[in-house]
């Protein structure tokens, strides 16, 4: 017996795109949410990725800018320093005259202020992690709160420094090279010369 000729195409159109799009419809549903989240997912970490780029030109521009005002106030023989809460992170001072200076919650971590004059400087809260401070003075320096995590202070002055709350266990200095007017000189680690950056 033959089957009636109205029923052929509806057989056929199953076999078809509509067929297969009836059958799987609840699969495709989920492969195009799956896909869509995906998308959405690989577009807000490039987005994350852009933006953290972004923010560290920034931040490195910034810091940039803001060495370039030190050394323009203290090369101008300005009395006042005023460089409190400012980035200088990575900023290159070493061997400025930057004697009563306010950096007072200001980020110098990684600075380079090797024999850097800071006598009578405050550096309440500043972040010197990672800092040089290599043959500075910081004869009567106020660093109450101030971090110094993996900070070198080989041959630094402290006398008469005020270093309240102060941690001082992350620091160090070079063998034979210790700083100077510090009570607490055995909270300091000693490092060889092969192991500083220089």
């Amino acid at each position: 017996m033959s089957t009636p000729a109205s029923e052929e195409p509806a057989t056929s159109g199953e076999r078809g795109l509509r067929g297969f799009v009836r059958r799987n419809r609840d699969e495709l549903w989920l492969e195009l949410i799956g896909g869509v989240i995906l998308a959405l997912v690989v577009g807000l970490v490039f987005f994350a990725i852009d933006q953290a780029s972004t923010d560290s030109r920034e931040s490195h521009a910034e810091s940039l800018s803001n060495s370039l005002f030190v050394r323009e106030a203290v090369m101008g023989g300005n009395e006042l320093l005023p460089f409190s809460a400012l980035n200088l992170e990575g900023a290159q001072l070493s061997g400025l005259g930057l004697a009563g200076a306010d950096f007072s919650d200001a980020n110098l971590r990684d600075a380079e202020l090797k024999r850097s004059d800071l006598t009578g400087a405050t550096l309440v809260e500043a972040d010197l992690t990672g800092a040089d401070l290599a043959g500075a003075v910081l004869a009567d320096a106020d660093l109450s709160e101030a971090q110094l995590d993996g900070t070198e202070v080989s041959g630094v002055d402290f006398t008469g420094a005020t270093l309240e709350e102060v941690d001082l266990s992350q620091a160090f200095y070079v063998a034979g090279e210790p700083p100077v007017g510090l009570d607490d000189i055995d909270l300091l680690r000693v490092a060889d010369a092969s192991d500083t950056d220089d």
